[in-house]
């Protein structure tokens, strides 16, 4: 696995967005002092992961988005992104490039996205657990860390050699492990404490259980005693309504004198309502002509104003424009007097411009002539130069040549000298060892011989090593491969159990159901009953996306007892396939595609849902992407839709639908 490319945008120093491309070979980045290479590592570090504003060297995390500049307002948001080459399938997934980003955002807002798909810090830590890659790890060292591996501050070389064994992951399994235990610990101290609680409240409890009986056996008796009351009552309204009636006659004789004498009085008022508003149209309609002669005076005494203040007005504009148009003449005169003498001066100026550029062409002639003849005695001075410092080698290399020889004639007179006077001595002992050679080379010619069988033996056996050896190296590296695989599968297995079991990536609604125990959690997703082969799953799953998170159940009755308990709790919507409403089917239309595949024959589920899948996909056929021919010529019927086994498009009688396939679609 190789970093191969890391992107900055807004992060500390970094304005503009900038991409670093980390070839095949580059293993370090250097360059002067306060040119970026502290912040370059923090983006790495803080990309992976890092929470501590003091490894940042920051006060706050807000601090690392770029504040500006004087000629640069500031950004909105911090973004990084580094691109991993996973073609050896380190990391757990099937991606062969794996892409991190992380943002943040001036308002406070954080996320993190996972080949541009989002995901959580946790999920980031679990893919780079086991690769030696993390925000504090020393897969990538800057100046500092440095200083402090030599010194070993704080246990660093403990550390770096800790994690390049692979240590470091089992210490963070077992300090999470010791962290849920503790938390474990924890909550069953409070399960003790409330278990006590409840112990001492069971009294007090018994005690309000006796009340509450007392009360409502007082309660029905009150209730006896207060049907008897109100019969009592009721028997004596009866007696006082017959009574209130009698008196009730005698006022409405009283009221019919009463309304006769109202109905004169108000005839009588209506005679003086009519001479009243007979004078009052008489005075309304003097007083308008009165009006109008007032509003007339009033409109020309100001129509008189208006014409003054005109007159007024035009009287001063006439002396403004003519002091104008003094003025305006007196600096006409003058403009035309300065262009005049700018012109002469131009003339002079264009006179001297040509001098001086012939002066200056001279001076180029003689500068670029000056050039070469510096050339030429420079390149001479570098031959001289190497040659003097040729001879100078060949001079220091004959003188210690010299003394080497002097040196060897000193030791060859002193072996010579040496070697006369042993030269009677080994005579006398030529004589005695040529009696032992004699003696020695009939066991010489014994011992070649089985010398040489020995070597034969040993060739083969050498042979046999290097053989050997290959083999057990070519088994260690696939024993090695297929741990790291299993190493990826398994930390895949683990991170998509978690996000199973937490529902991950499932609206609020979904988890809600699963996890209450008030509803039946026998019903199953749509995604949990249908099972496709592999070469199909990408297309059957891009056409029945949307249906994907739909609860399965047999009755209207249960799919109306989740959509109360979504409703009480406000968690959100969830939709339902009733099985009851899927028992008679027709049949298939007849499609005639070359190559079609119905898409019935690629999918398996139980007979229990048998009928819901018929539904889903009995018009649903399969085709392969480059069979465009059969594609164009086939006349589909109403419902029909053909869909690219690669899962690309689909396609029906009206309408066509297709584009690229998401990073992580094609899994059940």
């Amino acid at each position: 696995m190789q970093l191969t490319r890391l992107e900055i945008k807004g992060f500390k120093s970094f304005g503009d967005k900038i991409t670093i491309n980390l070839n095949q070979g580059v293993t370090a980045i250097e360059g002067p002092k306060a040119f970026g290479k502290s912040n370059e590592v923090y983006s790495i570090r803080w990309v992976l992961g890092e929470q501590s504003t003091r490894m940042l060297r920051s006060e706050k995390m807000d601090n690392v988005i770029f504040n500006g500049s004087k000629s640069r307002k500031p950004a909105n948001l911090a973004e990084v992104s580094l691109t991993f080459d996973n073609t050896k399938n380190i990391l757990p997934t099937d991606f062969s490039q794996v892409t991190l980003t992380r943002r943040l955002y001036r308002t406070g807002e954080s996320e993190y996205r996972l080949n541009d798909v989002q995901c959580r810090l946790k999920d980031i830590t679990d893919l780079f657990l086991d690769t030696g890659i993390g925000a504090d790890s020393y897969s990538i060292i800057e100046l500092r860390m440095i200083d402090e591996i030599i010194t070993n501050k704080e246990g660093s070389r403990r550390n770096l050699f800790e994690e390049a064994s692979g240590i470091s992951k089992y210490k963070l399994r077992k300090k999470q492990t010791f962290s849920k235990l503790k938390d474990t610990e924890a909550d069953l101290e409070r399960v003790e404490d409330l278990l006590f609680e409840i112990e001492k409240n069971l009294k007090t409890l018994e005690n309000q259980a006796k009340k509450t009986e007392r009360y409502y056996r007082i309660k029905e008796q009150y209730k006896a005693l207060s049907i008897m009351l109100a019969s009592f009552r009721i028997a004596s309204f009866s007696e006082s309504l017959g009574k209130i009636e009698e008196r009730e006659q005698l006022h409405k004789v009283e009221k019919s004198g009463i309304v006769t004498q109202i109905d004169q009085l108000e005839a009588f008022l209506q005679q003086q309502k009519l001479d009243s508003l007979t004078k009052e149209k008489n005075l309304s309609t003097q007083q308008k002509a009165t009006n109008e002669f007032v509003s007339k005076i009033r409109a020309y005494e100001s129509e008189k104003k208006i014409k003054n203040e005109q007159l007024r007005f035009q009287q001063d504009k006439e002396t403004r424009l003519t002091e104008e148009l003094e003025r305006d003449k007196a600096q006409l005169n003058h403009v035309l007097y300065n262009i005049k003498r700018l012109a002469e001066e131009k003339a002079q100026e264009d006179e001297n411009l040509q001098t001086v550029q012939l002066k200056v062409a001279d001076l180029k002639a003689a500068v670029d002539e000056l050039r070469l003849r510096q050339t030429e005695s420079r390149n001479e001075l570098n031959e001289l130069t190497g040659v003097n410092t040729r001879l100078q080698n060949q001079v220091y290399k004959t003188e210690k040549d010299l003394d080497i020889l002097q040196i060897q004639q000193q030791a060859l007179e002193q072996e010579s000298q040496r070697n006369m006077e042993d030269t009677s001595t080994k005579e006398v002992e030529l004589s005695h060892f040529n009696e032992v050679v004699a003696g020695l080379q009939d066991r010489v010619e014994t011992a070649e011989s089985e010398f040489q069988l020995i070597v034969e033996f040993e060739t083969k056996l050498q042979e046999e090593i290097t053989l050997t050896d290959s083999e057990l190296h070519t088994v260690q590296e696939s024993i090695i491969r297929e741990s790291r695989k299993l190493d990826a599968k398994q930390n895949e297995y683990n991170l998509t159990k978690s996000m199973v079991d937490n529902l991950e990536g499932f609206p609020e609604s979904i988890r809600f159901l699963k996890k209450n125990t008030e509803w039946a959690k026998n019903a199953p997703l749509f995604s949990d009953i249908l099972f496709c082969r592999e070469e199909y799953r990408v297309a059957i799953e891009n056409y029945l996306e949307p249906l994907m998170n739909h609860y399965v159940v047999d009755t209207y009755n249960e799919a109306i007892r989740a959509i109360n308990l979504l409703s009480s709790a406000a968690q959100g919507r969830a939709q339902f396939f009733v099985l009851n409403s899927y028992e008679h089917q027709s049949p298939p239309a007849n499609i005639d595609v070359n190559g079609a595949i119905p898409a019935l024959n690629v999918v398996e589920v139980d007979k229990h849902y048998q009928p819901l899948c018929d539904h889903l996909l009995k018009n649903v056929y399969l085709i392969d992407d480059g069979n465009e021919q059969a594609l164009n010529a086939a006349e589909l019927s109403a419902g029909v839709v053909l869909i690219g086994k690669s899962g690309k498009f689909n396609k029906s009688k009206y309408t066509m639908a297709g584009g690229s396939v998401g990073l992580f679609e094609g899994r059940f």
